[in-house]
């Protein structure tokens, strides 16, 4: 096989799992309310949702590591653990993979057939039973899904673009702020909230456990040395990479262009009184766009997105936790997280968004710091305690992000105004939620303080 047509297969098959509805729904949510401001928010966007990721995967095999928990064993091993089975776990069977099962259910299926519990149960069973035969075949997913089902999705996400080109709802609409909160400043600050939309993917945290799979594939296909690996897993992800930028530009686009579709009132726009969400967004475009029939285009695209991210999941976490617990199979570890997942999948879409936000204010900042320092790790010649130094900095304005959240969200604690204002108002890039990557870089700074005085 030609070794363009390899950077293609391997490119491909990691676009698809890379492709999950949330990639469809963010951008177009993103699109509707940034309207003219669409140019920075995408910025944003693909900043978090295609540079991180890229990076992540290039990351993983620069290193020369295999999974996620040897990539941060620099920082210590327990730490890797925890790390590791907290990701593996938030990109597997508590959200990620039952997200893909209730959005494809509420966007493809449920303004087709209903969200009858009937309904819900029989497209739970179909959707993560076919997920689940992919994900035990590890050694065929180069060829099922790089080959097959993403062309047909491309294919098919090709013809809602070009109708929305041929026949626009509108004009781009002018920009909205979402809700008060920053990640929805759409209108104020469209840069910082495409940022923080693109968190929503969590394509940065799964580029660590996909990774593996890109490796494996290029390794399958010829390359032999870690300099092969490398180039050919770096190759493969610019293929990836740019699908996921095109996707997000044009999406958006769809979304700026709608806002004619729906009704809007007191700083929100409605469908039958309620607020949409990504998937209402493009939903009604494409029934504007079709008829009837794109509806079912939707339907379809939507379907094959989340099937392809799924498998991937269920086959990384498993491969992972194989490693960890040998004793358990790698197709036992897939049926359990099958399971658990399906559970999951009937508390639906909302609960499942709603509760993730806190663990990826968390776990984002740590995994994009834990790629720059490994690009970084020459310079100080893998000090661990350059790692431990940056990384604990780090964790204390990600733990307040998250903690916060959480406290907004359930209002079971609250936080003191003291420590607020720091975190919000001293803390450079605070009041954005970002205020990590002032810690990021006093940890760092003072990491190789500290260890130019300890020699």
């Amino acid at each position: 096989m030609k070794v363009k047509n390899t950077y293609i297969i391997i490119g491909l098959m990691l676009f698809a799992l890379f492709f999950g509805a949330g990639n469809l729904i963010y951008p177009a949510f993103l699109g509707i309310y940034s309207g003219s401001n669409l140019a920075l928010a995408v910025l944003g966007f693909c900043l978090t949702g295609v540079t991180l990721p890229l990076l992540g995967v290039a990351a993983v095999a620069y290193s020369g590591t295999t999974d996620v928990e040897s990539f941060t064993k620099p920082v210590s091993s327990k730490f890797a653990i925890i790390f590791a089975i907290a990701l593996y776990l938030s990109i597997g069977p508590f959200f990620a993979i039952p997200r893909t099962g209730a959005t494809s259910f509420s966007v493809g299926i449920q303004p087709i057939f209903g969200d009858g519990l009937v309904v819900k149960i029989i497209y739970g069973v179909i959707f993560f039973s076919i997920s689940y035969l992919l994900a035990v075949r590890p050694n065929k997913i180069a060829d099922a899904i790089g080959k097959y089902l993403t062309p047909f999705l491309l294919l098919v996400l090709a013809i809602l673009i070009v109708a929305s080109f041929i026949h626009p709802a509108d004009s781009i609409g002018i920009a909205h702020n979402a809700s008060p909160a920053v990640n929805d400043a759409f209108k104020d600050l469209p840069f910082v909230a495409g940022l923080i939309q693109g968190y929503g993917t969590m394509d940065a945290l799964a580029s660590l456990a996909f990774a593996i799979l890109v490796i494996n594939a290029s390794k399958q296909y010829g390359a032999q040395t870690q300099t092969e690996v490398a180039s050919m897993t770096l190759k493969s992800s610019l293929v990836a990479t740019v699908l996921l930028a095109l996707i997000y530009i044009f999406v958006g686009r769809i979304g700026a262009t709608s806002q004619s579709l729906f009704t809007f009132s007191n700083g929100q726009f409605l469908l039958k009184n309620a607020a949409i969400d990504g998937g209402n967004v493009l939903g009604q475009a494409a029934h504007f766009y079709l008829g009837n029939l794109g509806q079912s285009v939707l339907a379809i695209t939507i379907f094959l997105a989340c099937l392809t991210t799924a498998t991937g999941l269920i086959t990384a976490c498993s491969e992972y936790f194989h490693k960890l617990v040998p004793e358990v199979s790698h197709v036992a570890w897939a049926t359990i997280f099958t399971l658990i997942a399906t559970v999951f999948y009937f508390g639906g879409l909302s609960e499942l968004i709603k509760w993730s936000l806190p663990v990826l204010y968390l776990l984002y900042p740590l995994t994009m710091v834990l790629i720059a320092l490994v690009f970084l790790s020459k310079f100080f010649h893998g000090d661990k305690l350059v790692y431990q130094i940056t990384i604990a900095a780090t964790a204390i304005a990600g733990l307040y992000d998250a903690l916060s959240t959480l406290s907004n969200m359930t209002g079971l604690f609250t936080i003191a105004e003291s420590i607020t204002n720091f975190f919000t108002k001293t803390v450079p890039l605070g009041q954005y939620s970002m205020g990590w990557i002032s810690f990021a870089i006093c940890g760092f700074i003072i990491s190789l303080i500290v260890r130019k005085l300890k020699k």
